[in-house]
């Protein structure tokens, strides 16, 4: 069901793509050079081998999603990465993304939360430089619930919703705004 939903979603968002209606300069610049980026870096090959083959040879959705976690890990590079939820290849992404960064399960700079764990989520205090990924925040009601208390937190500054993974970031040098991204 999700696959054939998949080209609807895109078209929907068609309005969206590439950073299109984006104003802001830092947000631009975050969305074609972390989010949309395209160039391979060095970890890409070993950490495929997580993957089933045949993930590995169709070049499937989940891997993009995971080396976009490694560029976001990368783009903070956090002291501390939580992964809540039961995700060990994001974990192995995020930790070769950022090698010295503590791995927690509870709270850190950068937070990963896995769709299972959105619904219980709450948002601890957060860095400036500090991001949270949720993911499935479009999965159900609950989640886009879930995902909504994130997003309208005073301590979050910038979101982008990607359908799949919403992003929230804590820099209020920035002015608060909220981005539809075609992912």
């Amino acid at each position: 069901m999700r696959l054939v939903r998949r080209p609807w979603i895109w078209l929907a968002r068609f309005r969206h793509r590439r950073g299109y209606g984006v104003h802001s300069p830092f947000a631009y610049a975050f969305l074609r050079g972390v989010i949309l980026e395209r160039t391979p870096y060095y970890p890409y090959a070993p950490l495929a081998r997580l993957h089933p083959w045949w993930v590995r040879w169709s070049r499937s959705y989940p891997i993009t999603c995971r080396r976009m976690l490694f560029r976001l890990a990368n783009y903070v590079h956090p002291r501390t990465i939580a992964v809540i939820g039961d995700r060990p290849i994001e974990r192995a992404y995020l930790q070769a993304a950022v090698p010295s960064a503590q791995m927690t399960q509870q709270q850190g700079d950068f937070i990963f939360v896995a769709n299972n764990a959105l619904l219980h989520f709450t948002l601890p205090q957060m860095p400036t430089s500090g991001m949270v990924v949720a993911e499935g925040i479009h999965h159900d009601a609950s989640a886009l619930a879930a995902w909504k208390r994130i997003k309208d937190n005073p301590q979050t500054a910038v979101t982008f919703d990607l359908y799949d993974y919403g992003v929230a970031l804590f820099d209020h040098s920035v002015h608060k705004q909220h981005y539809k991204v075609n992912f």
